[in-house]
């Protein structure tokens, strides 16, 4: 187990942590929330010893193995290749094999007891190795680089040669597979895209150790924390349960120290207001002392912590435009002639959609969102914008292309000359920015900050059509939630590439999809995609999934005699016969839906509106439809 015990650590004249005490217990998956600088990665930097406390102490277990991924990049050697960096990730696996050498070597010069002693060392050594996993490493280390969206013929290659995105993706990999008795994580997605976040989730769920978790993804949190620590305010606050736990019972334990506060005030004031009265009276000397005592010794009760309100996110009216916002045309980019990053593809965004662009990082979904944008102009085919549609792009890099020593107030005036003082400190105040603030400059401003102001400056010209290029990086969990509340009122077309899984989730009411095959669209949302995806996964090598899985529940069934098993088939028999026509439902309706996403997608003069009533339509009843499946399957599995 590990405890903090009255910790105390100071930056300067700034008490990041104040007499911080609390115990994480072995095997606990431990989430750390809190805003950004409130001291979560101090915790970690104290636990791994690159920083010292100020006060109090910390208790570790002996020969505890730790495992640490920063925030940013450190790596421990940049000669070797991608593969070699990664799978030598624990030192003991390159220093045993030697001692083994060494042992043998000289085994055959040694006495009847030194053959003895060294015989048991090396038995020693090796159940070391293979603890370690020291046999299987580097099967491991390539099956985590295939998951964090390297390809195999990348292994080679020198690490140095990788982008500063990608070596924290082969770092994470790196301090995955060392499996260590302690890992702690410092917001391992960020430089991750979906399919690697879900790849991370996946195998984190099967680590065993002990894990602290800081991470502003809430799909993380709520898929592998059991236990959260908030620390803010200098504080640390220990909730016995997951994110959704820590955020229904914070709001309860703020109520009640709210009361408890209110009530000592009251307390206090009562007491002062006797002392007040009577200090003067000699009679009542010994009762003012008592009361004096009295109030030395109540131990303040200090006002809750509260998350800052980052809510203030309202976005304008979209003007009226067109239905059809964008179009491609058999469009093709490349940028060298040689790799075509997408190519022959036709793609429509209809208006008031919301879509999210997935794939791995390097697949080009940055690249297709300028292409929308008409930040690039397709190589082959055509863009054709729709009637009246005016773009709002913000990209990654949105916070380098806001001078940082203008004031807030003059980033969005220069974005529109045209507008009033009052009209430009108007849409400011809407977005958190209001009085003196307005003359900020951008260098001062935290992360959420310079998002609200980069909104403000795209929509002092309202756009209604949104493209958004990893607009939660900067952003904590508030800020992030802020953003989704006003997205999802937004009623012009959004297009959006994030790896902030339940971002995707809440927004996206469409997924284009880019992989090595292509790029692909998807008439649902990211659950949608995500069945889908593991469909196509599973065809191959099972044929249709829900007759497997049905003749799976058939096979099950407890066997049974005379009239009870004429009576068990005949249920088996009618539940079949459900079963076919479901699923003969289900193949239809999904033929019908490939037919008019085809036609959305290649058709100039489709009906768009109309299509996606239907589509919508046909997604519903398929769910319908799949749930009654489910529910036969069961019968079926519990006949007899």
């Amino acid at each position: 187990m590990i405890d903090f015990i009255q910790v105390t650590k100071r930056f300067g004249a700034q008490e990041v942590l104040r007499d911080v005490t609390f115990r994480i217990n072995a095997g606990e998956r431990v989430g750390l929330v809190g805003p950004n600088g409130a001291g979560k990665s101090t915790i970690f930097n104290l636990l791994c010893g690159e920083t010292e406390v100020d006060g109090g102490d910390i208790a570790l277990p002996k020969h505890v193995r730790l495992g640490y991924l920063h925030q940013q990049l450190n790596p421990h050697a940049v000669d070797q290749s991608l593969l070699g960096y990664t799978e030598n990730s624990i030192p003991e696996l390159k220093t045993i094999p030697a001692e083994i050498h060494a042992l043998e070597s000289r085994i055959g010069s040694m006495s009847s007891e030194e053959k003895e002693r060294s015989l048991r060392r090396i038995g020693e050594l090796q159940h070391t190795f293979e603890h370690l996993g020291g046999y299987d490493m580097r099967a491991r280390a390539e099956a985590a680089l295939g998951g964090l969206g390297f390809h195999e013929a990348e292994f080679g290659r020198p690490f140095a040669s990788f982008s500063g995105g990608w070596q924290m993706r082969a770092e994470l990999a790196r301090t995955l597979i060392a499996n260590p008795d302690l890992l702690m994580l410092d917001e391992p997605s960020n430089y991750l895209d979906l399919p690697a976040v879900e790849w991370l989730q996946k195998f984190l769920r099967g680590y065993e150790g002990t894990m602290l978790l800081i991470s502003h993804d809430r799909y993380l949190l709520r898929s592998l924390a059991t236990v959260t620590l908030e620390i803010a305010g200098g504080h640390a606050v220990r909730y016995q349960g997951g994110y959704d736990y820590y955020l229904k019972e914070r709001v309860a334990r703020m109520e009640h120290q709210l009361a408890a506060k209110r009530n000592q005030d009251r307390e206090r004031e009562r007491i002062e207001s006797f002392v007040r009265r009577f200090r003067a009276k000699s009679t009542k000397a010994s009762q003012v002392q008592s009361r004096i005592k009295q109030l030395e010794k109540m131990e303040t009760i200090e006002a809750p912590t509260t998350a800052p309100n980052l809510s203030r996110i309202r976005l304008a009216d979209p003007p009226h435009s067109g239905h059809e916002i964008i179009r491609l045309e058999n469009a093709g980019f490349t940028y060298d002639q040689k790799r075509w990053i997408y190519k022959g593809l036709s793609l429509n965004i209809s208006r008031g959609e919301k879509v999210a662009l997935v794939g791995y990082n390097g697949m080009g979904k940055t690249t297709l969102l300028r292409t929308l944008a008409g930040q690039l102009e397709p190589v082959e085919g055509k863009r054709v914008l729709g009637h009246k549609v005016v773009i709002g792009y913000q990209s990654q890099d949105f916070a380098e292309t806001m001078p940082p020593e203008k004031s807030a107030f003059h980033i969005v005036k220069e974005a529109n000359p045209a507008a009033s003082d009052a009209q430009v400190r108007g849409l400011l105040g809407g977005f958190g920015f209001s009085g003196d603030y307005v003359d900020k400059k951008c260098e001062v401003l935290s992360g959420g900050e310079k998002i609200r102001l980069a909104f403000a400056r795209l929509f002092i010209d309202p756009p209604n059509f949104l493209l958004l290029d990893e607009p939660t990086t900067h952003l904590d969990i508030n800020g992030r939630e802020a953003l989704e509340s006003a997205l999802k009122e937004y009623k012009g077309a959004l297009c959006v590439v994030s790896h902030d899984v339940t971002f995707v989730r809440q927004i996206a009411e469409h997924i284009v999809a880019i992989d090595d095959s292509g790029v692909s669209r998807f008439p649902g949302g990211y659950d949608y995609y995500l069945e889908k995806q593991e469909e196509r996964n599973l065809k191959p090598e099972t044929g249709n999934v829900k007759t497997a899985l049905a003749q799976d529940a058939v096979k099950s069934t407890p066997g049974a005699k005379g009239k009870d098993a004429r009576k068990v088939r005949a249920q088996q028999r009618e539940a079949e016969k459900v079963l076919r026509k479901i699923e003969g439902q289900i193949d239809t309706l999904t033929k019908e839906q490939t037919v008019l996403t085809e036609e959305m997608m290649s058709r100039r003069d489709a009906d768009f509106a109309a299509i996606n009533t239907r589509l919508a339509e046909i997604q519903k009843r398929i769910q319908q439809l799949e749930s009654e499946w489910e529910t036969t399957v069961e019968e079926l599995g519990e006949c007899g």
